[in-house]
């Protein structure tokens, strides 16, 4: 071919290629078709295209191979020997250095070229220039975004007048560790064992933590003031897993209480690593969490770690022991400090961050008298003198102690296991809506007693059952209304709707309706009581006999006392796979005759 562009600097093959039909004057799809390339396999890195445009050139494979992203399956890449997902090399909006397409534009044959660095998400600087990448277009038909000349040909002007440039910084370390790393080279860093993405991913999710006390909460970073997070991760990560754990604690200890939940006090590096960075790569990662927060946090039954129910106490707070026990602070604290299971007010923590380990404090804790008088067992279970009244009208709460010589006294720390147990397996809620209410408001706007709801609970006929995270004690239960007015069985009920059974089933309202429309569970038709139009309803039979047929895998880990993930593991070892009888998602369920394989 004799009208050939110079190969640009790290160029990829489909910048390569667009540069190419631009030269010749033809546009980019149809000069590939009459080549006989293909422009969607050139953007997806087919190593045999990239050969054929290789060929036609006269340029080397291997360079044209090297900064472009091939394309494995199932939205992963591999760049510069690492995979990674879509997210972080294939963005819908490009990038570049204004500095380095002027230079292309007065010297390289055939217009600017993009760089292969420039696509990948945490590279925010041109390392020659010194210059922060800036937003050159945006486009979701990927053949009109990777048209790397037509694009540029709309933008010229602009690049030329400077009107896109934004003024240089320093390189940090993250910068000149990330070059390094793309080049393929590592050093002896802790976070360099690490695949690069997935590290660099961990650092700006640790830095935008680390961020979050410093700026208000309203306001968030800009594309062009990203490279922060990273940076202060990185300063943070580089320092290995000891630093991490120190920097961690301090971010407890600066936002909030204990009751506040990781989730607020460490934002998206515990939510994401929760529930949605959970390939292998992030293993690591969220098992360094995990262990952090277990070593560091009193958590008790209701609370969740990681989107895990914690099934069992390990560790205490002299808070939570004080009002497991429905004693003063102060006064355990002393007895605990005398004892050595915990140091000094002035020496240690807050009584809410002062932690020591249940079993170990057991023998001390078990020679505390924990019987009180009714008013400060209401105060120890936060509940109020009527509700109080009510539930020991309906048999609960007896006291531990009653005789006609003296008062009679109450138990605080069998009540406490009481709530613990009910709450066990809830879901955490900050801010109760969409029908969640406490038991008291739930029990009064349908004109029934507390009691009835505590019994469903019991007879587990609630499936659906909230912790209030900034509550304590009897007022952090949480049930929602539907739910509780299903089981009342009153006639103008038919039932609950296919997209309330979802959300109390944890299923996507999809799954559920195609569970349904396919006949795998039972359904009831009915009159809708306000548009008067015939559907389908979910009785309290046809939940029944889901239950009784599908278990789903956070109900199956509650179950059997174990995490999910490791669950979904010994599932996949056993050869046991979500019920998907076509083929189609039905969400993460199990049939019951499957999973009793795993006994």
């Amino acid at each position: 071919m004799t009208l050939t562009p110079m190969l640009g600097f790290r160029e990829p093959a489909f910048s390569f290629l667009s540069r190419t039909a631009r030269l010749n004057g033809v546009p980019t799809q149809i000069f590939a078709g009459d080549m006989g390339l293909s422009f969607s396999k050139m953007i997806e890195g087919d190593e045999e295209q990239i050969s054929k445009l290789a060929g036609l050139t006269g340029c080397d494979t291997d360079t044209l191979m090297a900064w472009t992203p091939r394309y494995l399956g199932g939205r992963e890449h591999s760049f510069r020997g690492h995979v990674m997902h879509a997210k972080a090399i294939k963005e819908i909006h490009l990038r570049g250095c204004p500095e380095c397409l002027r230079e292309d534009m007065a010297h390289l044959r055939g217009g600017p070229a993009l760089r292969g660095d420039w696509l990948f998400r945490p590279v925010s600087l041109c390392h020659k220039h010194q210059r922060p990448l800036v937003f050159l277009w945006a486009g979701r038909d990927r053949t009109e975004r990777y048209d790397v000349s037509a694009r540029m040909a709309e933008i010229s002007a602009q690049i030329l007048a400077g009107e896109l440039d934004l003024p240089p910084r320093e390189e940090t370390n993250f910068d000149r560790w990330l070059a390094t790393r793309l080049e393929g080279e590592c050093s002896t860093l802790w976070i360099d064992q690490f695949s690069l993405y997935p590290a660099a991913h961990f650092c700006e999710l640790l830095g935008r933590a680390c961020w979050a006390p410093k700026i208000p909460k309203w306001q968030k970073f800009s594309p062009d003031e990203v490279w922060h997070s990273f940076d202060l991760g990185f300063e943070v990560a580089k320092g290995g897993e000891r630093q991490i754990r120190e920097v961690l604690s301090d971010l407890q200890a600066i936002v909030g209480e204990p009751t506040d939940g990781p989730k607020k006090k460490f934002g998206d590096l515990y939510d994401r690593l929760s529930f949605d960075l959970t390939s292998q790569d992030y293993a690591p990662f969220r098992a360094l969490l995990r262990d952090h927060i277990a070593q560091t946090w009193p958590l008790g039954p209701g609370d969740e770690l990681m989107g895990e129910p914690i099934l069992e106490r390990r560790r205490h707070s002299v808070l939570t022991a004080a009002r497991e026990l429905g004693m003063d602070s102060r006064r355990l604290r002393s007895l605990l400090v005398e004892a050595r299971v915990v140091r000094p007010t002035d020496a240690g923590r807050s009584d809410a961050w002062e932690l020591f380990d249940v079993a170990d404090a057991a023998p001390i804790l078990d020679k505390i008298p924990t019987l009180v008088a009714a008013t400060e067992f209401q105060a120890a279970l936060s509940i109020s003198r009527s509700q109080f009244e009510i539930l020991r009208s309906d048999g609960f709460f007896e006291p531990h102690l009653a005789g006609s010589g003296h008062k009679p006294l109450w138990d605080v720390r069998a009540a406490r296991r009481f709530v613990e147990d009910i709450l066990t397996g809830a879901e955490q809620i900050y801010v109760p809506m969409h029908n969640w209410g406490d038991l008291a408001k739930t029990a009064q706007r349908l004109r029934i007693s507390p009691g009835q709801i505590l019994r469903m609970i019991e007879r587990r006929q609630l499936r659906r059952i909230g912790k209030h995270m900034t509550r304590d004690g009897y007022a952090s239960i949480l049930v929602t209304l539907d739910e509780v007015e299903r089981q009342l069985e009153r006639p103008n009920t038919p039932g609950i709707t296919i997209e309330v059974f979802a959300r109390q089933c944890g299923l996507k309202p999809t799954s559920a309706n195609r569970l349904v429309r396919l006949g795998h569970t039972p359904s009831t038709s009915g009159r809708n009581p306000k548009t008067k139009v015939e559907q389908a309803f979910l009785s309290s039979a046809d939940i029944e006999a889901f239950h009784a047929r599908f278990v789903t895998l956070r109900g199956l880990a509650v179950e059997r006392g174990s995490t999910w993930q490791a669950l979904r593991h010994e599932l996949s070892a056993a050869g046991i796979s979500p019920f998907s009888p076509d083929g189609s998602d039905y969400g993460a369920i199990y049939e019951r005759s499957e999973v009793h394989r795993l006994d």
